[in-house]
Parts: structure tokens; sequence; C-alpha cells
């Protein structure tokens, strides 16, 4: 899906020279270039690399990753290629102590896709060539320089003399081993985890779902896990080695067939290995930089921060700071929002990586633990917690990336009063509301939008986030309520005034053909809408390009405050172009 740049006057910046240099080519740069090329801000890619990944690496994509892709064109593409895992157990001694079922989640894609890295890479690639940007391989960064809020790069091509860049903000995609990270004097506090892995790829036969990925775990022998890569039985294969690696590799147990199948015996499950490839031995850490931000310069996804890959967080972590990221260049850019938002940057996302790697070390602690009665807590109180139904609905949420919220901050604003508050929780209980009250800072869940024509495809609420912020004025009323009117004057006033902001009445209406062409008007006879975001007559909730709710309450006065002061948007009441669209069966 194609999505149009805001129009504005933006900076110039000197020939050659970037508005943004994105170093590193792996998911994560490409998918923060797709996102800058789509809102048409002037970039450059660079890849020390002669060309993409050719390993497996990272295989899972959650639900809230392909979301992101769904803004940037590729989530079809990429579930037609890949293979959904529908659930993911962790057994002992044959019973499941945890099971996380990812066919449970309130969201566009209820899955964990299986697409290896390099798939990925393509899609990725290909969607940056319909952009018409192309990566820059074997480029290497070599120098950077970092004055107040002027950055210096030197740059040296495989072919060419250096190059010399003065970008107006850099991006470091560059990974675990990150020059940027080192050029700017950052630390990566941490430690490695004192165990090693086997890692291959593998046909393999047990007696799991074929849309099933699992840990088997053993009382002193270390884990093993499998994760389905496709239809055909085959599978990512991870196994924690029960003793230590001898330092010199001669002395190190070959990566034999063989020796992968000796190594799965005695979990509890029977599995036949074949057609082995891709093996590796591999050591894990957890490490984190203090700032992800350091002027011009911003990190995200391996070169802020690495963790145990159990759970594949990491690679879906960088896709949400590059999308974090992203939509807050584009509105500096394009002088829709004040250079200050560019700070909520690592305010709201170094928290996030904190938790991520936080919750993948407790994941790790209680799959890898050895102790015999430690084990056996795990194994017996384990299995009660986690079979209560609120348990159930929370995990799957935990691992899918859905879960992860803002705290209320200088840019996130919940104007609720305590008790309104609690009022809107309480009614996530009743049986005609759905989910739990969303809240400022936290995602804006999807729901699916009443379609006038019978037969007319899905629309989706999701798909109109990313075209700017988005404020849904919840009337409560249907179309002949004499307060309707006034709902409509707040939200044209606030279009108006805030060219980044596309404003919807939500009303009880079947049709649109009486209503007036600007505000623009959400459908909801059914009142859909109204029940999964909770929402009393007159709620207004404002959200961000990224999804996630700026402002909540019910005072007008409230919004127009944060607006002007927490924000970060400009405000320009002259007229400016606009290419923000409602979807065709649900405005007028």
């Amino acid at each position: 899906m194609s999505r149009q740049p805001f129009a504005t006057e933006t900076p110039t910046r000197p020939t050659g020279a970037p508005t943004v240099l994105i170093v590193g080519a792996g998911p994560i740069g490409m998918t923060l270039a797709i996102l800058l090329a789509q809102q048409g801000i002037p970039l450059r890619i660079i890849e020390k690399n002669a060309g993409p990944s050719t390993a497996t690496k990272a295989i899972a994509i959650h639900s809230r990753t392909l979301e992101i892709f769904r803004a940037m064109g590729v989530a079809e593409q990429a579930v037609a290629q890949g293979f959904a895992i529908n659930q993911f157990s962790v057994q002992s001694d044959g019973s499941r102590i945890l099971n996380y079922d990812f066919a449970q989640l309130q969201a566009p894609y209820p899955m964990l896709l299986s697409l290896p890295q390099p798939q990925t890479e393509a899609i990725l690639l290909e969607r940056l060539g319909t952009l018409s940007i192309t990566v820059e391989w074997n480029t290497e960064l070599t120098d950077l320089q970092v004055d107040g809020d002027q950055a210096t790069v030197t740059l040296q091509p495989a072919e060419g003399p250096q190059q010399i860049l003065r970008p107006r903000w850099v991006a470091a995609a560059d990974g675990a081993r990150s020059p940027i990270r080192k050029h700017l004097g950052l630390t990566f506090e941490g430690e490695f985890y004192d165990r090693f892995f086997m890692l291959a790829d593998a046909d393999i036969q047990w007696d799991g779902s074929q849309d099933e990925g699992a840990f088997f775990l053993g009382d002193t022998q270390g884990y093993v896990a499998v994760a389905p890569i496709n239809a055909q039985s085959r599978y990512r294969l991870f196994i924690e080695m029960p003793y230590d690696l001898p330092a010199d590799e001669a002395d190190r147990p070959p990566l034999t067939l063989e020796n992968f199948q000796r190594l799965c015996e005695g979990r509890g499950q029977k599995m036949t290995l074949s057609n082995l490839s891709s093996t590796t031995i591999a050591s894990f850490q957890h490490r984190r930089v203090q700032q992800m931000q350091k002027g011009p310069v911003f990190l995200v996804g391996d070169s802020a921060h690495i963790g145990s890959p159990i759970g594949g967080q990491w690679m879906n972590l960088g896709v949400s700071e590059a999308y974090n990221l992203a939509w807050k260049l584009a509105f500096v850019h394009q002088g829709l929002a004040d250079a200050a938002l560019l700070d909520s940057y690592h305010e709201e996302r170094y928290p996030v990586a904190l938790e991520v790697e936080n919750t993948a070390h407790r994941l790790t602690t209680l799959i890898t633990v050895q102790k015999r009665p430690l084990v056996w807590l795990r194994d017996h109180l384990l299995p009660l917690i986690t079979r209560r139904r609120a348990v159930q609905r929370v995990l799957p949420s935990m691992i899918s990336g859905h879960q992860y919220h803002y705290r209320p901050s200088e840019h996130i604003q919940q104007s609720l009063e305590p008790r309104q508050r609690n009022r809107w929780a309480r009614k996530g209980h009743a049986g005609e509301y759905h989910g739990r009250a969303p809240l400022a800072g936290h995602l804006a869940p999807d729901v699916t939008l009443w379609q006038p024509n019978p037969g007319a495809p899905e629309q989706h609420l999701i798909d109109l986030f990313d075209k700017g912020f988005t404020l849904l004025v919840f009337t409560g009323e249907d179309q002949f309520s004499p307060l309707l009117p006034g709902y409509r004057d707040l939200a044209a006033r606030i279009e108006r005034d805030y060219p980044a902001v596309q404003a919807f009445c939500v009303v009880d209406a079947l049709d649109t053909r009486d209503f007036p062409a600007h505000p623009r008007t959400l459908l909801d006879p059914d009142w859909r809408l109204h029940k999964r975001y909770h929402a009393p007559a007159g709620s207004l909730m404002l959200v961000r390009p990224d999804g996630y709710i700026a402002f909540q309450g019910l005072q007008p006065m409230a919004l127009e405050s944060y607006l002007q002061l927490r924000s970060g948007l400009v405000r320009q009441p002259l007229p400016v172009s606009r290419t923000l669209h409602a979807p065709e069966p649900a405005t007028a």
C-alpha cells in the first residue's frame, strides 16, 4: 500500500548530504528506510557487507511486527511466504507446563510468523526498490564526529574515494558490534550467559502438531527447542549444551547429525532428525547501552541492545524502534513537529528495551534451571498459574509485542480522572464490552470497520493511523442528534489548526449520505468501535502514527491544551495540501 508524504515546506540539505543516513541494511535498517521513504524523506542506506544475509538467523516475526509491516506494504507478502505458528509450548518430562496460544490474540495477525531472515530481507529489499531506494553495499562508515546537533561521517566504498557527509540525522542499525556505538563512546553493559548452544536447521519428526513450536526441558541436560520453518517438517533447532565448551576448537564435539540426535534424547519427546544444515555453536549475552540517542545519532536494534533468543524478541523490538523513530524524524523534517519531539525516542523505547531484556532473561533462567528442587517447583507450580484464564489471555500478548506501553510523559497524557478511569476499566468486565480498556500510552486496538455495502472489502481502523495523528471523537449519538454539530465543529477545528491531525467523528449511523464532507465520519451502528474502546459519549482519543494513544480524555479544552503545549505538533492555521483519506466505504 503506497503512503504519500505530507506536503509542507522542509529545510534543504547540501547537495549529496541526505537528511537521514542509515548505517546497516539488515531488517531494522531497511525497515527504517522504507518508513522514511514512504514519507518522502531523502535518505541513504549503506551496508559494509556485499549483500543480504544468507543465514537463517532470526525467524520469528510477531503479530505487532506484522502490523508495522502492513503499514509498509509488505505484510501480506510476508504472511504468504512464511509459516504461521499458532502455539508454542514448554514441556518437561512429556508434560506441558506452559503454553502460548497465539490464535487467542485480538489482533489482525493472530499468529507467530516463521520466516527465515534471508526471505524477510528479500521482501524488504524489493519494497525499497519500489520506492527507488538502493542499498549501497560494500560501503563502510569509517569515522563519525558529533558536534552538538551536527554529525560528520566518513564513508569508504569498496571502490572509489572516501566520502565526507553531514546528514541531518544518523541512524545506527549496524548490529551488536556497532562501530557507531564505539565512535560515540557508549558502553555496552551486560554479561554473557554461561551456556553454549548448538543450532541447526533440520527435518524433524515428532508428535507435535505441524503449527506448533516447543521447548523440551531436561533435569540437568539443558533444553531443546524446535520452531517450525515451513509445512514440510522443517525446523530451526536449538540445543543447550549440557557441558562447558572446550576452549580449543579441536576438542569440541563435531556438529554431526549423530551428535544433534543424541542431545535430543531423554526429554520426554521422541524426535527423529534428518537433513541437517546451517549448523553452528553459539553463546548468548544480554547487554544494552544507557542512551539510545546522542545528538543527531539514534541507535536502533542490536546496536542498542542484545539478549537471550528465547521468545524471539530482538528483531521485532528493533522494528518497533524504527517505527517509533521514523514518524518523528518525518514530522520534524516536514515542519509538522518541534525538534524536541525527537528526545522522546530514548524516553519511550529505552524502558521497553529493558522490559524485553528482563522478560527474556527471566524466561531463560526459568527454562535453564538445573537444581532439582527448583526444577520440581517449576514443573509443578507453573502449570497451576498458567492454567488460569486471565494468564492464558496475557501470555500471547506478552510475546507478540502488544502489551508494551509508554508511561505518561511530556508527550503522552491520560486526562481521565481516577474515578472515570476506574469506571472505564470496570466496563471491561461487562459482556457487551470487548478486551481491556485502552489507555493513553497503550496501543490502540484494531477494529474491523462497519461497511454499508455488503460484500465490500474489509477496512481496518489501524490502516488510518499511519497517515498522521488520528483523532477519534466518540459521539455516542446518531445522525439526528442535536449534539452532533458540536462534535463536528471540534473535529473540524482540530484539523484546521493542526495539519498533522485527521479527525473522525464516530457516529451511530448506517451510511454517510446525509453527512458533510468534513469532518470525516466513521460509521458505528452496532457500536463496535464504542465498545472496543470502552468509550462513553464525548470521549476523545488521539492516536499517533505508530498506533499508540497520545491523549485520552473527555474535555475538548484538555485536548486542545495538550495539542498546544505537550504534543510537540506545530500549529499551522494556513491551508495545507492533504493526502489523508479515510476508507471509501466508511467516509463522506
